[in-house]
C-alpha cells in the first residue's frame, strides 16, 4: 500500500470510531448512577422514593447522545466546510418523516422532563432516538468499501464477545457482576463497604450479561446468531470459521440462558424467510420451499393440538385465559358511602361503621340492597365469609391503619384489598404503593387472552384503547408509563403479585405509536420494509460466491430478526444501537453491490454514473470483440475455420452476457 493510501485509510478508521463505540461498546456499560425520578408525584408510585439507583441504562444513554453529537459535528464539518456531498437514497426521506414525528411528539408533550432526560428503568430519551438515526446514516454515508464494514465488524466483535462471554459464564452459576472485583467495578467508592446489599434479581444460572434484562437478549444474541452463521459462511480462513461457530454456541448458550422463547420465535420466523429468499433464486427451488413451510405451518397445527409440547408452545403463545374469568373480582367502586366489588358479575356493597366501643361492623348488601348474613371463620382475626353462593369467595375483617386509623380487609382469591372510609372522600382504596386513592377500572381491549406471550397479552390489551388517541401524534419518547393506565391495580395483584409498573409495552411497535403517533410509525415501517423489500430484490441476484454478499445477507438476516423480535419486546439502549448501526451497515453493503454488479440498472437506472459506465463500456466491448474475433481468425486459419463462424459465435456469446446482466 502508498503512503498516501495508508493514510486514507487512517482517516477513514478514525471515522469509524462512533460507529464502533455505539455498537461494540456502548451495551458493555453497566456502572451505578443516582437519580432523581420525579416519579412520587403519581399516586402509582410510592412517596419518599424518588432517589433510585441505575447500574444498565443510564450511563448507556449518555454515552449514546454524545457518539451522536460527534457524528453530527462529523457530518456537518465534512458538507459544510469539507464540502462534501453526502449520500442519500429515496429511503431516508422516510426516517426523516419519522424524525419530523418524534421531533414533533416530543416538543408537544405533557411530560417534557423525562422526553429528554430518560426515566425509570428505560432512558431511552428523545436526544437518543435521533442518535439512533444519525448512527444509520453516519455508516450509510461513510462506509463506502468492503474494508470498511470489515474494520467495524472486527473492532465491534471485541465488545460483542465480552458481552457474550459474560452471559455464558452467568449460565453456568458464575456472574462476574456478584464477584467481589465486578462489585467494585461498577459501583462508586462510596459504596464499597455495602458491596454484600449489593445484589440482582435474577433466579440463578440466567444470563443477563450487561444487557439486564433477559428479554433483551433475544434481540441481541438473535442478531448476533444469524450474523455470524452468515460470516462463517463468508470466510475461507480455517481459524476465521473456528472463531465464529464459538461465537455461535456461545451466543446459543446466552440466548438459552435468558430464559426468553421471543427470541428462538425470531430466529424460527426469519430462518424460514431467508430460506426462501435463497431458494427463490431458483424457482423450481422457490415452489418446493414454500409447499415445505406450507406443510410445516400445517403440522405445527397439528401438533399443538395434539401433544402436549405442542400444547404448551401453543398456549404460550396465544394464552389460556381472560382475568376476567379465571379470577373473582372483576371491577371495584369506592363511593361516598360503600364499597362495590364485582364478583363474577355479581354486585356486593361493603360498608363499615365503628362502634363507641372502637369494634367495627361490617355491612354487605347484594345489588338489590337486600343485607346478607355472614359466617364467622375466624373469631381471633374477626374474619368472616359470606352465606351467600354468589360471594362464598370473599372474607372480610376489620383492621387498622396508621395511627389506629379504622378500614376492612376484603381477601379475594388470595389477595388482600384494603379500603378506608375518610371523611373527605369517602372510601379510598389503599394500593400498593401505600397511597389513599379512589378505584379506578382503565379501560382494557380483549383483543388478546391475558396471559399470551408471557403475560403481554394483558399490556397489549391496555396498550390498544391509546392508539386512537395518538393517530397523529405521540406522548414524546420515553413516556409510555405516563400513558398507560397504571392505576390497573386487579391486573397489579392477580398477574404481577406486587407494585409494579408498565415502563414498557412490550412491543416495539405499539410503543413507537403511543410516543410517536401513528403517522410517525408508519414512516418508520416504511423505512424498514423499504431495506427488506430492496435486500431481497438484491440477494435473489447477486452473485453469493463473493465474501461481501453473504456479509450483507448477515446483515439483512440480522435486522429481519431484530423486527420480528420486536413484536414481542422493546427498543432499549441495550440492543438499539446495535440495531441502528447494523442497518447503516447493511443499506451501505446493499448500495456497494448494486454498484458493484450493475443490479437493476435497466429497471431503474440506479445513478447516472452506472448508466455512463454501462454506456462506455459497450464500445469498448465492440471493439474488444472485433479484436477477439481477428485474433481468432488469425489463429484458426490452417483449421478451417471461416471469419462468418466466428462472428456468430462471438454474437451468441455476447446476447448470453446481454441475457445475463438483464437478469
Amino acid at each position: 500500500m502508498s503512503e498516501n493510501g495508508y493514510r486514507n485509510l487512517k482517516k477513514t478508521n478514525k471515522l469509524m470510531i462512533p460507529v464502533i463505540l455505539m455498537m461494540g461498546f456502548v451495551p458493555l456499560l453497566v456502572h451505578m448512577y443516582s437519580y432523581n425520578s420525579n416519579l412520587s408525584q403519581f399516586d402509582w408510585f410510592p412517596a419518599n422514593s424518588d432517589t433510585q439507583t441505575d447500574f444498565f441504562f443510564a450511563w448507556k444513554m449518555i454515552a449514546i447522545v454524545i457518539i451522536g453529537v460527534v457524528m453530527a459535528a462529523i457530518l456537518l464539518y465534512r458538507h459544510y466546510v469539507k464540502k462534501e456531498t453526502l449520500q442519500f437514497e429515496n429511503s431516508f426521506y422516510f426516517l426523516m418523516i419519522y424524525g419530523l414525528f418524534v421531533l414533533m411528539s416530543a416538543l408537544f408533550s405533557k411530560h417534557k422532563h423525562w422526553v429528554s432526560g430518560g426515566t425509570y428503568e428505560l432512558f431511552e430519551s428523545v436526544w437518543v432516538v435521533f442518535a439512533y438515526m444519525l448512527l444509520c446514516y453516519y455508516v450509510y454515508n461513510f462506509v463506502n468499501e468492503e474494508k470498511h464494514v470489515e474494520f467495524i465488524l472486527k473492532i465491534s466483535g471485541i465488545g460483542m464477545a465480552i458481552v457474550t462471554v459474560i452471559g455464558v459464564f452467568q449460565y453456568f452459576g458464575l456472574d462476574f457482576f456478584q464477584s467481589n472485583f465486578g462489585k467494585h467495578l461498577i459501583t462508586n467508592p462510596g459504596w464499597w463497604k455495602n458491596l454484600k446489599e449489593l445484589t440482582f434479581n435474577f433466579a440463578p444460572k440466567t444470563s443477563y450479561t450487561t444487557l439486564y434484562n433477559p428479554n433483551f437478549l433475544s434481540f441481541y444474541f438473535g442478531m448476533l446468531i444469524v450474523l455470524a452463521v452468515c460470516l462463517f459462511i463468508a470466510s475461507k480462513k480455517i481459524w476465521h470459521r473456528i472463531v465464529l461457530a464459538v461465537a455461535v454456541v456461545c451466543c446459543a448458550i446466552c440466548l438459552k440462558g435468558s430464559g426468553s422463547a421471543s427470541g428462538w420465535m425470531a430466529l424460527a420466523l426469519a430462518a424460514v424467510v431467508l430460506i426462501l429468499v435463497l431458494l427463490s433464486r431458483k424457482k423450481k427451488l422457490f415452489v418446493v420451499g414454500a409447499v415445505v413451510v406450507v406443510i410445516g405451518i400445517i403440522a405445527a397445527s397439528v401438533l399443538g393440538n395434539t401433544t402436549s409440547a405442542g400444547e404448551n408452545i401453543k398456549n404460550t403463545i396465544v394464552g389460556t385465559y381472560r382475568m376476567s374469568d379465571r379470577w373473582a373480582l372483576n371491577g371495584v367502586e369506592t363511593n361516598t358511602d360503600d364499597v362495590v366489588l364485582d364478583i363474577h358479575g355479581n354486585k356486593l356493597s361493603v360498608s363499615y361503621t365503628v362502634g363507641e366501643d372502637g369494634t367495627t361492623q361490617i355491612s354487605c348488601k347484594d345489588s338489590d340492597g337486600n343485607e346478607l348474613s355472614q359466617t364467622i371463620v375466624d373469631a381471633d382475626n374477626q374474619v368472616t365469609t359470606m352465606d351467600d353462593s354468589r360471594f362464598s369467595g370473599v372474607q372480610l375483617q376489620p383492621v387498622s391503619f396508621g395511627d389506629s386509623l379504622p378500614g376492612i380487609c376484603a381477601t379475594i382469591d388470595g389477595v388482600q384489598w384494603n379500603f378506608i372510609n375518610t371523611d373527605e372522600n369517602g372510601y379510598e382504596y389503599l394500593n400498593p404503593a401505600g397511597k389513599l386513592v379512589k378505584f379506578e377500572n382503565p379501560k382494557v381491549s380483549k383483543v388478546f387472552l391475558d396471559d399470551a406471550m408471557s403475560n403481554r397479552g394483558h399490556i397489549w390489551n391496555k396498550t390498544i384503547p391509546l392508539l386512537g388517541k395518538h393517530a397523529f401524534m405521540g406522548s414524546g419518547a420515553n413516556t409510555y408509563m405516563f400513558e398507560v393506565p397504571q392505576e390497573d391495580y386487579i391486573s397489579q395483584n392477580y398477574v404481577y403479585g406486587a407494585n409494579s409498573y408498565d415502563v414498557k409495552a412490550h412491543s416495539w411497535y405499539l410503543q413507537q405509536w403511543v410516543e410517536t403517533g401513528l403517522l410517525g410509525t408508519l414512516a418508520l415501517l416504511v423505512f424498514l420494509f423499504w431495506y427488506l423489500v430492496q435486500s431481497v430484490r438484491i440477494y435473489r441476484r447477486v452473485d453469493l460466491h463473493e465474501s461481501i454478499s453473504w456479509v450483507g445477507f448477515g446483515l439483512f438476516a440480522a435486522v429481519l430478526v431484530y423486527m420480528i423480535a420486536g413484536i414481542a419486546n422493546d427498543s432499549n439502549v441495550c440492543t438499539a444501537p446495535v440495531f441502528w448501526g447494523m442497518l447503516g451497515l447493511g443499506l451501505a453493503v446493499n448500495r456497494m453491490l448494486v454498484k458493484k454488479e450493475n443490479l437493476f440498472v435497466k429497471e431503474t437506472a440506479v445513478s447516472a454514473e452506472s448508466d455512463t459506465a454501462v454506456k462506455q463500456s459497450i464500445p469498448k466491448a465492440a471493439e474488444s470483440a472485433k479484436a477477439d474475433t481477428a485474433q481468432t481468425v488469425q489463429n484458426t486459419q490452417g483449421a478451417g475455420v471461416t471469419e462468418s463462424s466466428v462472428r456468430k459465435k462471438s454474437s451468441k456469446k455476447q446476447s448470453r452476457k446481454q441475457r445475463k446482466n438483464q437478469k
